[in-house]
């Protein structure tokens, strides 16, 4: 086993970043070569994104923390105002439905007037669309590695087209309007 021609024992052979390199530099056709190209923005794409990710998951656990203890306090506070009367004890009852309802408005509207909670809602929208607008930006790049139009592109094409008509409009309005002597 000890033989030195073995070639488990130069690990730098394996190295996996090493033949990606290589690989890299082969030549190639298609859209493979412009993809590994860039292979170090990608990968800090994608570690980027997956901060967003974790950010987003922390804030959406603290967002749903509060709608939770929100949710048993509503709870609590029906069990504590049904066991005080006991003619709330029949949950078929109307009386019974209407202190629910009122004990989880109470509830809720407390929440969703807190700073904690519109704060928390805030960064939970927020993480939201920083990871929408970084898969667009991601989508955009490719689209332009394949020579694809992006949404951009066509969005600056549009803007053209309806100024074109909105002159085309005007040009042809003056010359249908009669000239009075």
């Amino acid at each position: 086993m000890n033989d030195e021609n073995n070639t488990l024992n130069d690990f730098t052979k394996y190295d996996i970043f090493e033949k990606w390199k290589k690989l890299q530099n082969f030549p190639t056709l298609g859209i493979f070569g412009a993809l590994t190209k860039d292979y170090n923005e990608y990968v800090q794409d994608i570690v980027e994104l997956n901060q967003i990710l974790m950010d987003l998951q922390k804030y959406m656990s603290n967002y749903w923390l509060q709608m939770s203890r929100t949710q048993f306090q509503a709870i609590g506070n029906v069990l504590l105002k049904s066991r005080s009367d006991s003619k709330m004890n029949n949950p078929d009852s109307e009386r019974f439905r209407l202190l629910v309802i009122d004990a989880f408005e109470e509830a809720y509207s407390a929440l969703f007037s807190s700073k904690e909670f519109s704060v928390a809602y805030n960064e939970v929208y927020s993480k939201q669309l920083d990871f929408i607008n970084y898969i667009n930006k991601i989508v955009e790049k490719n689209l332009n590695l394949l020579n694809i139009p992006t949404r951009s592109e066509l969005d600056q094409v549009l803007k053209d087209l309806q100024e074109m008509k909105k002159t085309l409009r005007n040009i042809k309005n003056g010359y249908e309007k009669p000239v009075r002597k």
